[in-house]
Formats: C-alpha cells, sequence, structure tokens
C-alpha cells in the first residue's frame, strides 16, 4: 500500500468521525459537497481545521476554498506536512 492511499485511509476515518457517519465510500476523486450528505462549503472549512488538529499541520487558510475534492484534501496535507518537515 502506498503512503497516499494509506494517508487516504487516515484521512477517510477521521472525516467519519467529524461527521459521525460512515464516509467508506469516498473515492480520490470524490467531490466533498456532492459525496457526502449535509457537506457544505463551511461544513469542508470547518472539516479542514478539524483535520489541521488531527495531522498537527497548518494549512494555507488563502487556499481551503478551493477544496472540493478528497484528492484536494490530501493534496493540502502532503503540502502541509512538507513544511513541517522543511522547518
Amino acid at each position: 500500500m502506498s503512503h497516499r492511499s494509506e494517508l487516504f485511509q487516515e484521512v477517510v476515518r477521521h472525516i467519519g468521525e467529524y461527521l459521525e457517519q460512515d464516509v467508506s465510500h469516498l473515492k480520490p476523486d470524490s467531490r466533498l459537497e456532492s459525496a457526502v450528505p449535509g457537506l457544505d462549503s463551511l461544513k469542508v472549512f470547518e472539516l479542514m481545521l478539524y483535520l489541521e488538529e488531527c495531522f498537527c499541520v497548518t494549512f494555507d487558510q488563502s487556499t481551503l476554498g478551493d477544496v472540493k475534492t478528497m484528492d484536494d484534501v490530501l493534496d493540502r496535507i502532503e503540502q502541509a506536512v512538507a513544511k513541517v518537515v522543511q522547518s
């Protein structure tokens, strides 16, 4: 299993915990707002703040509005982790 697929599984688990629902149907190309009932742009923003805590990272707040798919979420986490490692 690749690092990205392991990260994906961990993110899915955290999203399910945050939303208190089964989101195991999510795929990397899933659009969050259409794939998860009740998830609107505000909830996506709040979810990203929750994921910051889960992964002990800080996201670039100016790009959070661009998060639409699970791949976008993974990209933001990988970018934030890379910044931490470089520091």
